[in-house]
């Protein structure tokens, strides 16, 4: 009898043993497992052209916005960080070196969108982004939330491994030095971790914009889209018409926060995946009009 138990003991010690292995070896194959860093290459290519965009538009009213006496003057921001630190090299920089900042911060987006010395521009268009949204906190948008988010993770990965110059110039110098064509793409662990990184921070957000939504009472009337719709303000083209179906905005509403929170969850789902990118690219597509 003793050694019967002694016997399950070690059975059942051994099968937690096991089960343990296999939880890290799952830990590890979800975060670390080499992975092909095209993926990451296009969201560079498309994350690198929005921050080249968005600082296309500062020009347009440079001095307004980051000017020492603009519309957010210096020493106010200054005085809205005091105690504590904030990135930003412009509440280091004054309106001498407003426009040469601004113009070899242009120069360094385009270089990272192209995927031109990725390894080092990845890494300043994150400060850059940074930058720009601290010195400006009364501008900032969810827009400058997520190019700073993707800028960080994309500067932690190989992300001008496909899709960049870097990578067309890596193949020209082994053809030049006569090295064998490699015969499938690298894959690395950190294209892997940094594309984690992205997706949960993703479902994160979207599963706390869904959350946050249910304090406001519009939200469980299904008003609030209505809402939006009837501001002339935020028309980029005329959905008034909806007033005669107001069903339909109800619907857009309640469909709008299941598809946030429970977003963190379906979109794991290998068949509910593409219903769940489908009506996200679809609610982006609304929020543009």
């Amino acid at each position: 009898s003793h050694g019967y138990g002694l016997l399950q003991r070690s059975r059942g010690t051994a099968s937690l043993r096991r089960s343990l292995n296999q939880a890290i070896e799952a830990w590890n194959t979800f975060w670390f497992a080499p992975a092909d860093p095209l993926m990451l290459g296009i969201i560079r290519l498309l994350g690198g052209w929005m921050l080249f965009y968005n600082l296309l538009i500062w020009t347009l009213d440079l001095e307004a916005f980051f000017g020492d006496h603009g519309l957010q003057p210096l020493d106010a921001i200054r005085t809205l960080h005091e105690g504590r630190f904030i990135f930003s090299f412009w509440l280091w920089t004054g309106d001498a070196y407003l426009w040469p900042m601004h113009c070899l911060c242009l120069a360094v987006a385009g270089m990272f969108c192209l995927g031109i010395a990725t390894r080092v521009t990845s890494v300043l268009s994150f400060l850059i982004t940074i930058s720009y949204s601290q010195r400006v906190p009364v501008a900032n948008f969810g827009f400058d939330q997520i190019l700073g988010m993707m800028c960080l993770y994309l500067a932690m990965a190989p992300c001008g491994a496909a899709v960049s110059v870097d990578n067309l110039v890596s193949k020209w110098w082994r053809r030049r030095k006569g090295l064998p064509r490699k015969s499938a793409p690298i894959r690395f662990a950190s294209a892997r971790m940094a594309s984690r990184l992205i997706q949960l921070h993703l479902c994160a957000i979207y599963f706390w914009s869904g959350f946050s939504k249910l304090k406001g009472s519009t939200w469980w009337t299904g008003e609030a889209m209505w809402n939006v719709i009837a501001n002339q303000e935020y028309q980029t083209i005329d959905l008034t018409w909806i007033a005669w179906t107001p069903w339909l905005a109800y619907l857009i509403s309640h469909i709008t926060i299941a598809w946030e929170a429970f977003f963190i969850v379906l979109i794991w789902n290998r068949r509910l995946r593409p219903l769940m990118l489908a009506m996200g690219t679809a609610m982006h597509f609304g929020i543009g009009a």
